[in-house]
């Protein structure tokens, strides 16, 4: 698994592009959020050979959400470098921020906390389908909320996730915007020794598992992972991924820990290896994946993977899909397609396959929907929060007079 790359700035084939809109990671991003519908869709009990292939297979699922992680730490932190010193920096980047989480996100609590509960009963979904925790919500602590109540809520349960990408952003273009190349980079690297360490202590302090899960402190890891592979790419002299080579043993030193994810029976052992060093051996190995997305060449068998339709659309409309899913999912299997699963020839393989495909092609559909009446709307006014050109790399001498120009212009 080499991960030594071209000069970013150098016009060879195999060079990381990281202007402009990149399809591939479309693919990606499709790739994050079908994982996470296919763990949460599963529902099956057949016993069979196949049947615990699929419970293992979607047991995986929940890395979905550190893809998105991974990713997200990738995107936003290039584009956060490469727009420092531009006009109204952090004006932009909110703004820009704002209109795309926000809009649809409220909408999903006004749908939950306004509409559901009054409909519940005839729905029959969950009673816990309430007004309670509203405000954690509409704060963006959802994360604490669920670790506060110890329980998830049962159309929203999601939605962590956003609260700690959200919680973090607040302060990331903040740091970015103070530090230099270097800075940025042990940035990144103390980001993620400090969620391990915070994770391992309350581990030792025999916290709950959900809260090695949930916190923020204990999850940024995942997210600046991707940071720092963007900052890589970024080298000021186009060496990218060559002027680190301990990159590569970091990778390697992943590897066993995933395996032991992967071969390990859910428990006690699995829990402890997951919660200390696991989240952050899975964020490692998905920065090799968008790594290479971006680095393969487009007749790459992975390029051509990840710019499939099928993962290309759900990746287009992934965000809707996350906040679809959950509640969709919940509506059938209390309605249409009740669990547990009727049995067809005494197996309830085939209504599970049904189930994936009415749960996949409804949240597709609905946000489809989303996209052309609501977000696509609000995502036109981006255009009155625009980056401007991409400023030509900066000697790491110099880097300290741009912070402080930056400041300046701030």
């Amino acid at each position: 698994m080499s991960l030594n790359s071209g000069r970013v700035d150098a016009p060879t084939a195999h060079a990381p592009r990281l202007q402009g809109h990149l399809p591939v990671l479309d693919g990606v991003r499709g790739l994050a959020v079908l994982l996470v519908v296919f763990f949460h869709t599963t529902h099956l009990s057949d016993q069979s050979v196949a049947g615990r292939v699929t419970w293992w297979l979607a047991g995986a699922g929940w890395t979905g959400v550190d893809l998105f992680f991974v990713l997200s730490g990738f995107l936003i932190t290039g584009i956060l470098w490469e727009a420092k010193g531009q006009p109204y920096f952090f004006r932009n980047f909110y703004m820009r921020r704002f209109l795309r989480i926000f809009p649809l996100y409220y909408l999903a609590l006004a749908v939950s906390f306004l509409v559901l509960p009054s409909l519940a009963g005839r729905l029959g979904l969950d009673e816990r389908i309430t007004t309670d925790g509203a405000v954690w919500y509409l704060l963006y602590f959802s994360n604490f909320y669920q670790l506060w109540v110890d329980t998830t809520h049962p159309i929203l349960g999601v939605v962590w996730s956003l609260a700690i990408e959200e919680q973090f952003y607040i302060v990331w273009p903040f740091l970015i915007a103070a530090v230099s190349y270097r800075g940025a980079i042990r940035l990144c690297l103390g980001t993620i020794a400090m969620a391990i360490l915070v994770r391992v202590g309350l581990t030792l302090y025999g916290a709950s598992i959900e809260s090695t899960y949930v916190v923020t402190f204990c999850r940024v890891d995942s997210l600046a992972m991707g940071g720092l592979l963007a900052m890589a790419l970024r080298h000021p002299e186009g060496l990218g991924l060559k002027a680190f080579p301990w990159m590569r043993w970091a990778v390697w030193a992943s590897v066993p820990v995933v395996l032991a994810l992967v071969v390990l029976p859910v428990g006690p052992t699995f829990e402890l290896v997951k919660r200390t060093g696991g989240y952050t051996a899975i964020a490692v190995l998905y920065a090799v994946c968008v790594y290479k997305a971006v680095a393969v060449s487009k007749g790459h068998v992975l390029y051509r993977f990840l710019t499939m339709r099928l993962l290309l659309t759900f990746g287009k409309y992934s965000y809707a899909i996350y906040l679809i899913h959950s509640p969709l999912d919940a509506i059938l299997r209390r309605t249409v397609l009740k669990t547990p699963l009727k049995t067809v020839a005494g197996s309830d393989m085939p209504m599970q396959l049904v189930f994936y495909v009415v749960a996949a092609g409804l949240s597709l559909g609905l946000a489809l929907v989303s996209w052309n009446l609501f977000e696509k709307h609000m995502l036109k006014l981006k255009d009155y929060f625009p980056y401007g050109q991409r400023p030509a790399p900066v000697p790491e001498g110099a880097q300290a007079e741009r912070t402080e120009a930056s400041a300046r212009v701030a």
